[in-house]
């Protein structure tokens, strides 16, 4: 399969992290094109010379929907290409090689395939659970790169207000275009029929030591719907998603027990040095 893979980079410091590097040289295996788009950095690291194969450097806006459209944009005609993988840097891994999960039994054979799905939508949607692809990996192939449908939505991709808006109108709006052409979607990781966290999974997060937190938890994780990619994560893994997200650590919206995720984590033999060095830094 002759595939592209364009990744979208942000970093308020003004620099590639070395994570970001580490999933970039594990995309190299895995693409016949890798372009990295950043919107602040101004010029390809060095070390990164050999990896990347397009460097797109552009303004901060238009979030990473605009920078996914600079990336089509410099990659030509997309039907060049049998798939093109659209990520982000908001994810730690790969954290093992990538190319189990894109060749993944379930997603085999779909036009639209992603790492997760889920049906959490935003307020602009009144409540209404909307499935879709979450934004920070998702693939196209032939049928969908060779639909007008495809070009017509990266067109009409222009800077938007706010994140909540481009949640809105791109990341759920592509799952829609998707389904309206007639086209098949399919994840890894399909949150919208996995249900609710069983105590079994909620327990190891809950502490008497620490009260609040662990009740934060235990009312969130029973809430429908959540975020599958920060609450269930080991869901994920076990499913065969082989990243975590960085909001997980930054942000830990659910009040998960971080030193449980970390044991996790380093059981699947992940590299937590490059999640504490990236964390602290972005801290400071």
């Amino acid at each position: 399969m002759h595939r592209a893979i364009i990744l979208a980079h942000f970093d308020r410091h003004g620099v590639v992290d070395p994570y970001v590097g580490a999933a970039l040289a594990a995309y190299r295996s895995v693409a016949d094109r890798l372009v990295l788009v950043s919107t602040t950095v101004g010029r390809l690291p060095g070390e990164l010379a050999g990896v990347v194969d397009l460097f797109v450097p552009r303004a901060n806006e238009g979030y990473d929907f605009g920078s996914w459209r600079a990336g089509l944009e410099a990659l030509g005609d997309p039907t060049a290409f049998d798939e093109v993988v659209c990520v982000n840097d908001s994810v730690y891994g790969p954290l093992w090689d990538p190319a189990a999960a894109f060749a993944h039994p379930r997603v085999a054979g779909a036009d639209f395939w992603g790492m997760v799905r889920s049906d959490q939508s935003p307020a602009s949607r009144a409540g209404r659970r909307c499935a879709h692809l979450q934004s920070w990996f998702f693939a196209a192939r032939r049928r969908l790169l060779d639909h007008p449908s495809w070009r017509r939505f990266w067109e009409d991709v222009v800077p938007q207000p706010s994140k909540e808006r481009v949640i809105d109108r791109y990341e759920l709006g592509l799952s829609e275009m998707v389904a309206a052409a007639g086209l098949s979607t399919a994840a890894v990781f399909d949150g919208t029929r996995a249900g609710r966290l069983s105590a079994g999974e909620i327990l190891p997060h809950l502490s008497l030591g620490d009260p609040v937190r662990s009740w934060k938890h235990l009312r969130k994780a029973r809430r429908l719907p959540h975020n599958p990619s920060e609450l269930a994560y080991r869901r994920l893994l076990a499913a065969g998603v082989p990243y975590v997200k960085v909001g997980l650590f930054r942000t830990n919206h659910y009040r998960l027990d971080l030193g449980r995720v970390r044991r996790d984590l380093r059981e699947i033999g992940c590299d937590l040095g490059l999640v504490d060095r990236h964390i602290e830094r972005v801290a400071a």
